[in-house]
């Protein structure tokens, strides 16, 4: 049987079912991957027909003045340092992927109500508190990872909006004896977060004029950290409006 979730064609087989984004067909084994899926093909969409948007892999953690966004590859650790910010009370935009704006305005990171993760086993530098928050919060297991239930004292809703105030470009270097920020040149900060870029409106030179403003406009440092506890640390000392 096909239908459309949310103009996204969706087919079920007999071992799951297939959606297909951007004539790209992904086979998915139960509803809760489907609806994953289909969740990133309408964020991609919006994305799109957005001027001067594009999905970032990063995390965020709300401060007084703003977004104090986190970036990073795959397995850079967002995931492990948005668990340490909730465990020590701060409230997030997401932990993997954002909607961030860069035209009308201030720079702004939108959550994307994507659920949060964290691989498991859990390493043996996480904290004590977020271990705990991680096995309260489990809600299921998918692709080497558990699956955190929305708590509405940590997760903000989906659209939720504010003004970025910092990019964070997390490095985990377990050779630093302690977290360190280094600030990031015009030039190498552009070239970073064009890497971490999903999804975006227009063509490779509207992103690239996208981040060039994200980057005028926004302090980016790398966040160089021997764990995540750590790196979580010096996030939560951190004010997203303060110096550079």
């Amino acid at each position: 049987m096909a239908y459309a979730a949310d103009g996204i064609p969706v087919e079920s087989l007999a071992i799951g079912f297939r959606i297909i984004d951007a004539g790209v067909a992904r086979v998915a084994e139960d509803s809760w991957e489907a609806a994953h899926w289909v969740l990133n093909a309408a964020i991609a969409a919006h994305a799109e027909a957005v001027e001067g948007a594009a999905v970032l892999n990063a995390g965020a953690a709300t401060v007084d003045a703003g977004a104090l966004v986190f970036a990073g590859e795959s397995h850079a650790g967002k995931s492990a340092i948005a668990l340490h910010l909730a465990a020590i009370g701060r409230t997030l935009l997401g932990d993997d992927r954002l909607l961030v704006a860069t035209l009308g305005g201030p720079p702004t990171a939108t959550a994307l109500g994507l659920a949060r993760k964290v691989r498991t086993p859990l390493p043996e530098d996480f904290s004590p508190a977020a271990r705990r928050l991680a096995a309260v919060c489990r809600a299921g297991h998918a692709g080497g990872a558990d699956v955190l239930a929305w708590d509405a004292r940590v997760d903000v809703p989906a659209g939720f909006t504010a003004p970025i105030g910092r990019i964070l470009v997390v490095r985990r270097d377990p050779t630093v004896p302690a977290a360190r920020l280094v600030a990031l040149g015009s030039a190498e900060a552009v070239a970073t977060l064009l890497t971490l870029c999903g999804r975006h409106a227009g063509t490779a030179a509207d992103l690239l004029a996208a981040m060039a403003r994200l980057a005028k406009a926004v302090p980016v440092h790398r966040l160089e950290a021997p764990t995540a506890a750590a790196a979580a640390d010096c996030l939560n000392a951190l004010d997203a409006a303060g110096p550079a």
